[in-house]
């Protein structure tokens, strides 16, 4: 009977570690922003900025639901508990608990370009680019557990210099500052997947730089994607 229990417990502990992880990304227009969503054991989904802060946190709309988009999230109503006025001042203030997950945050005694950011979400592990490494990329993701992320150095083209370059096995391509005004610096592909978009010299009205070809929404590698125009 104990090491039925037991059994039962292993199972459902790793059952809960793999519904935990990095469930979807919003890519901005240019690339310049970037919104990583990390879905927790009970489904709430926490939105993180490429360098580290929470910007939103929340629920799914009900699928079909008349004015739900990709990305965004109904108001969670569940617990959700903040750090007191007693605690380090890197991150007194901020959000400790949502539903089961508990928060922590790099503290004022570490590296620089680790101050405030969250450190951990529930048993998993989030690391950056510290205050010495390229002037592009630090303080940047580098990982939310299994998750890697690279990122477009300052020797690389201006127009995409701090762009994200990989998130785990998936790569992406932008067009630079040799390309057309209208999309340089936008994304040109990711993975297989290739972007085009409406030139400089093309006619339709407002339409320049707008995508004219590619998805908006795409499950690649594990992670649903979002590219917003």
């Amino acid at each position: 009977m104990k090491k039925s229990l037991l059994s039962i417990l292993i199972v459902l502990a790793a059952c809960s570690g793999f519904s935990q992880k990095v469930d979807f990304i919003a890519l901005s227009g240019y690339g310049a922003s970037e919104s990583i969503y990390y879905r927790t054991s009970d489904n709430v989904s926490i939105v993180l900025s490429k360098t580290g802060s929470i910007s939103e946190y929340g629920t799914d709309y009900p699928k079909g639901y008349a004015t739900s988009w990709p990305g965004r999230l109904q108001q969670y109503m569940g617990r959700v508990e903040y750090y007191s006025q007693t605690d380090n001042e890197a991150f007194r203030g901020k959000v400790k608990y949502i539903g089961l997950t508990m928060i922590t945050y790099y503290g004022s005694y570490d590296d620089e370009a680790l101050k405030g950011k969250v450190k951990s979400i529930g048993s998993t592990q989030v690391d950056y680019y510290a205050s010495f490494e390229d002037a592009s990329v630090k303080g940047n993701l580098k990982s939310i557990g299994g998750t890697s992320f690279t990122w477009c150095g300052s020797f690389e083209n201006e127009a995409i210099r701090g762009r994200v370059k990989t998130i785990g096995n998936t790569k992406f391509e932008w067009y630079t500052s040799f390309d057309d005004k209208a999309f340089s610096g936008k994304v040109k592909s990711i993975d297989i997947y290739n972007f085009t978009y409406y030139s400089s010299y093309e006619t339709m009205n407002g339409a320049k730089g707008f995508m004219k070809s590619g998805f908006q929404t795409k499950y690649i590698n594990g992670i649903n994607y979002y590219v917003r125009n």
